[in-house]
């Protein structure tokens, strides 16, 4: 019927964010998250513009409030640092109304990933291995040795 498969399997992104499911959400927000180099969203022109037609751009969307956007953002940061490659940034929910609208975001966090300014892919909810394996994948980008 169903394979249960056991929560510490290797995998070849180990180094980046391949670690059980759970230690990675474990966040305390009583640190500052690492910014990296992820850029904050305000509007809808912004969004456009920073969407690249020449890159893969990976958007978070978030809310202040919501305990696993606060899990992911560290995670974001690390991966945003690590794989200059490819353009990540941020949209508060709660302030750019008018970008979570034109994308239909329902929950959060979601991440949208766009290809010659085109959306390719969705991940709703925090799921670093996901994240980690679609950047790897829509990328091109050859994580082992990161």
């Amino acid at each position: 019927m169903f394979r249960v498969l056991p929560r510490t399997s290797i995998s070849p992104f180990r180094g980046i964010a391949c670690r059980p499911t759970q230690s990675l959400l474990r966040f305390n927000s009583s640190k500052a998250a690492p910014k990296g180099n992820v850029k904050e969203i305000s509007d809808l022109t912004q969004f456009k513009d920073f969407v690249k037609p020449d890159k893969l751009t990976v958007i978070d969307f978030y809310a202040t409030w919501c305990g696993p956007c606060k899990a992911l953002e560290p995670i974001f940061a690390m991966l945003s640092d690590k794989i200059p490659e490819v353009s990540f940034g941020r949209v508060d929910v709660d302030k750019a109304t008018d970008v979570a609208q034109e994308y239909q975001i329902s929950a959060m966090p979601t991440c949208l990933f766009f290809q010659n300014g085109l959306k390719i892919d969705t991940i709703v909810g925090a799921n670093p291995p996901r994240l980690v394996e679609l950047i790897a994948e829509h990328g091109k980008v050859d994580l082992k040795n990161r």
